[in-house]
């Protein structure tokens, strides 16, 4: 990418020209850019000019000082940073940069992407409307009624789906990696109808339930001689609950929508069925479906007001609406405070409603969500729940029991499929639980071993191919095609998603197929052989040397997940390896040591920020940065436990603020 001592004394000198003309107030600015415009000059543009473009990288732009801030070349200005800052550039075949230039790009962005006038800022706050996991969860909440599939705790030969998952089509994920990407969702618009027509089943089923009724209305059915007053009563009300506790124009509101109920009174004769019109109506209001938050046209950060944070811990921690607590401390200012923010934060997570941190968060982040809406994964029912939820109870363990993130990588504990034999079962008595056992009620009640289903249970365990979630049939069944592995699949997941490290695969890299093809001369050429001819090019080798390690640690584990010694054709599996470090490994456990040796600060960091994005509805931007060290330096004092990362985020100025430019 980078070569050294090489430039046109022309285009540094009409740069230097430049320079030297600006105003005297930005002399200081503009030096600064200076010093990072040679850098960039003499040392990559012989790779990465307009015309070399080594790795489709063109630097040429970032020598523009109209292009050094926020804009169209933010993210090849952070690429550059990263590569400069981790030292993974130059190549190795190549001088290594100066400490001086180093400081010069770090500083630069710095005060170019990091700083806004110097001072720390946390970014444009979106406008966030719910996904559709919050949505359901929200109707059921609203409404108090159920509306996902009920735990089934016996097999049939599918997996159910709700009708709120059939009506409306599931969120794309954006650039933060989660469906609850605010600045995605801007981009695309709502699917009203099909939000509309979930809406219409929902009070459908809400009309059926006889507690549901009495619980949000006050009473089962409303009399033909309701008064106006009655009835204006009880959509003020429903309005306060599905508006999150907002009385702000709620007096307009309650008028808008019992003239809604009237004029269809006047055609439907039926005081009920009037009044689920108007229900329907505030359901599908953009009040319902975006979470508004009152803007004050800053260009600084400042404090929301105490139901809009809230909403906001609710939906973090929930995927829904806040409950009546919540509400009360937010409306009377309780909740600004820091020590009643952190005792909603632990009863919260005492909540069976916890488990959407590891649903909807892990779920997507980690990808084993896929294993119950994705076909392509789909074995039986049996084999999906059970290696969804020895996942699903792993991350829920590591809140519940206050543990370490970092045992994500590598544990002496897991949760097992109920009916694996020859584990020493863990007594949950024996474990010093924080939280509540969400997952308690879980337990099979059918005497029938051929449908009865029981959730996994936490073991020890068993030897040096076990531990953690990478090695788990889930993640082994994701990163594997259906009927054979592949370890540059599974290197980059682990180094992507794990790690944290971005990869682009460079252009015209053989496929694996055509590195087959490529070997036909030699008859069953090795794993090992192929990903060589894979990257026979050599800008494929610096992203190989970290990737390959890991996806051949773990080619003893075969689709499933099952351990395997020899392949289908019985060749032996070659699974030891050699990390960029230097050392080796032999099994997956010593290659997962090696992995939180060799990364843990990475792992950490790619930990919090991807909590961070989900929880801010938005991926983590340069102006974070001060923001999310200061949350590590917190979580890292704390032994990485999982639930200081939750804490510190909720106590961060990006969570408890907003800022409108």
């Amino acid at each position: 990418m980078i070569k050294t001592q090489r430039f046109h004394a022309v285009t540094l000198a009409a740069c230097v020209l430049v320079f030297a003309v600006s105003s005297r107030p930005t002399q200081a600015w503009d030096a600064s850019f200076a010093d990072v415009a040679e850098v960039i000059q003499t040392r990559c543009m012989s790779c990465h000019d307009s015309e070399t473009r080594a790795g489709e990288i063109d630097l040429t732009p970032l020598l523009q000082k109209n292009n050094s801030s926020y804009g169209k070349y933010t993210k090849l200005w952070i690429k550059l940073e990263n590569k400069v800052a981790r030292g993974e550039m130059p190549p190795p075949e190549e001088d290594p940069l100066k400490p001086s230039e180093i400081e010069s790009i770090k500083n630069w962005f710095q005060k170019s992407f990091v700083l806004r006038k110097g001072k720390p800022h946390i970014g444009r706050t979106p406008l966030r409307r719910l996904t559709r996991y919050e949505f359901e969860n929200t109707l059921e909440d609203v409404l108090s009624i159920k509306l996902k599939i009920p735990y089934r705790d016996a097999i049939t030969d599918r997996i159910d789906i709700s009708q709120i998952e059939s009506i409306v089509p599931s969120d794309i994920p954006g650039e933060s990696g989660f469906d609850n990407d605010a600045l995605h969702m801007e981009q695309l618009k709502p699917p009203l109808n099909d939000l509309a027509n979930a809406v219409h089943y929902a009070l459908a089923e809400f009309s059926k339930d006889l507690i549901a009724r009495k619980s949000v209305l006050g009473r089962a059915d409303i009399p033909p001689d309701a008064a106006a007053a009655e009835i204006q009563q009880v959509i003020s009300k429903f309005l306060m609950r599905a508006y999150r506790g907002s009385r702000e124009q709620l007096d307009e509101y309650t008028d808008v929508y019992y003239n809604l109920y009237q004029k269809h009174v006047q055609i439907s004769k039926d005081n009920n069925a009037s009044l689920r019109y108007a229900l329907e109506m505030i359901l599908i209001s953009p009040e319902f479906l975006y979470r508004f938050e009152e803007s004050k046209n800053l260009d600084a950060p400042y404090p929301v007001t105490g139901l809009e944070l809230a909403t906001r811990l609710s939906y973090f921690l929930w995927s829904t609406t806040p409950d009546a607590e919540l509400l009360q401390l937010g409306r009377d200012g309780s909740l600004l405070q820091d020590e009643v923010l952190k005792s909603q934060v632990a009863r919260m997570l005492n909540s069976p409603k916890r488990i959407a941190l590891s649903e909807n968060f892990a779920g997507q982040w980690l990808g084993f969500g896929d294993l119950l809406s994705n076909r392509e994964y789909l074995s039986s029912e049996r084999w999906n729940r059970e290696t969804y939820d020895e996942v699903l109870f792993f991350v829920d363990e590591l809140i519940k029991s206050d543990r370490s993130f970092l045992e994500l990588i590598q544990s002496d504990w897991i949760y097992k499929r109920s009916s694996a034999r020859g584990y020493q079962k863990i007594d949950p008595e024996s474990v010093q639980n924080l939280y509540a056992n969400i997952f308690a009620s879980r337990e099979s009640s059918t005497q029938d071993k051929r449908i009865r289903y029981d959730p996994p249970v936490l073991v020890k365990t068993q030897d040096d191919r076990e531990g953690g979630i990478i090695t788990s049939p889930a993640i082994m069944r994701l990163t594997a095609s259906k009927d054979r592995t592949s370890p540059i699949r599974r290197g980059v997941w682990v180094l992507s998603t794990i790690i944290g490290k971005d990869l682009e695969p460079p252009p015209d890299v053989p496929s694996i197929e055509e590195a087959r093809e490529a070997l036909q001369v030699k008859e069953n050429p090795s794993v090992a052989e192929l990903i060589k001819q894979h990257i026979s090019k050599s800008e494929c080798i610096i992203c190989h040397r970290s990737i390959d390690p890991l996806g051949l640690g773990l080619e003893n584990f075969a689709p499933t997940g099952e351990w395997r010694t020899l392949y289908p054709d019985q060749t032996p599996v070659q699974s030891a390896g050699v990390m960029p470090n230097g050392k080796t490994f032999k099994t997956p456990r010593e290659m997962k040591l090696l992995l939180l040796e060799m990364y843990q600060d990475d792992i950490a960091n790619n930990f919090v920020e991807q909590m961070f994005a989900y929880a801010l509805g938005r991926k983590s931007e340069p102006f974070d940065r001060l923001a999310i060290q200061r949350i590590l330096g917190e979580v890292k004092q704390d032994g990485y436990k999982i639930n200081t990362v939750i804490e510190q985020i909720v106590l961060s100025k990006q969570f408890r603020y907003r800022q409108d430019q």
